[in-house]
């Protein structure tokens, strides 16, 4: 069975990846019809595990991921504040409509909000990003999780944090950080920064993907399911691909000044 999925993760990598690099060299609209879909996909796991607001707001939820998506693409930065401070108020006026017809009394979670900050916004800047910058933070999450993967069954040992993720190591931990800050040294070739403020960037950026690996293995641990989906074979769903990308791509947004990449 084991050999099995892995051999599905292999082939969904084949398909997936050479698509993905298509659409980064292409960027534009191809890229944002690709980001868009994969936060569409992304909100609707984390409602189906943080909880769903209603097949009509999870419907306009989505919509306005998709909209959010478009607007960091284009720079319209007041465009997305207006998004978000949408679903935040259509979930307040949904709030009236069942405290006014059914007398229910549970107030609004912000699950749309928290939604679409969650997925889509971190996703939407990868179209605002330049092509070098995209790589960028790609190359690194993946290389911080694959050298996570095989160096933390290699060697083993101590677990990181056994009440959230039993499978991650120290080992693993150490392993993934060297493989990101060696990937994101690898950019010094096409850009003037320097190997040694990319590779403690790349280091950075392994950590924080960490925790957002953390965050969603807690999610799926306190709603009792293994995967997020199974849109991908062999790897489930969508945030379990790209839970660790996520934050990531928020720290680097906050510090791509100092790096250059742009």
């Amino acid at each position: 069975m084991q050999a099995i999925s892995q051999k599905k993760r292999v082939l969904t990598a084949l398909v997936g990846l050479p698509v993905l690099a298509v659409a980064l060299y292409c960027g534009g609209w191809p890229l944002l019809v690709i980001v868009a879909a994969a936060s569409v996909v992304g909100m609707r796991e984390f409602f189906a595990m943080a909880g769903r607001p209603g097949l009509l707001l999870e419907v306009v939820g989505c919509l306005l991921g998709g909209l959010a998506v478009v607007c960091l693409a284009q720079g319209l930065w007041p465009a997305l504040v207006g998004l978000l401070a949408g679903a935040l108020w259509l979930e307040h006026f949904d709030f009236l409509r069942r405290f006014a017809g059914r007398g229910e009394k549970d107030p609004p979670r912000g699950l749309l909000v928290s939604a679409m900050l969650y997925v889509p916004v971190p996703l939407g800047l990868l179209c605002w990003f330049s092509p070098l910058e995209t790589a960028f933070v790609l190359a690194v999450v993946m290389a911080a999780d694959t050298g996570a993967y095989y160096g933390g069954h290699a060697v083993g040992g101590a677990k990181v944090w056994p009440a959230v993720s039993p499978g991650k190591t120290w080992a693993g931990t150490v392993s993934g950080v060297a493989a990101a800050a060696l990937a994101a040294a690898c950019f010094a070739v096409a850009t003037p920064a320097g190997g040694v403020p990319l590779a403690l960037a790349g280091a950075v950026l392994a950590v924080v993907s960490q925790f957002g690996d953390f965050y969603e293995s807690a999610l799926k641990r306190a709603v009792g399911v293994k995967d997020s989906g199974a849109i991908l074979p062999g790897h489930g769903g969508l945030l379990d691909r790209v839970d660790g990308l996520l934050p990531a791509i928020l720290v680097y947004a906050a510090g791509r000044s100092l790096l250059g990449l742009g």
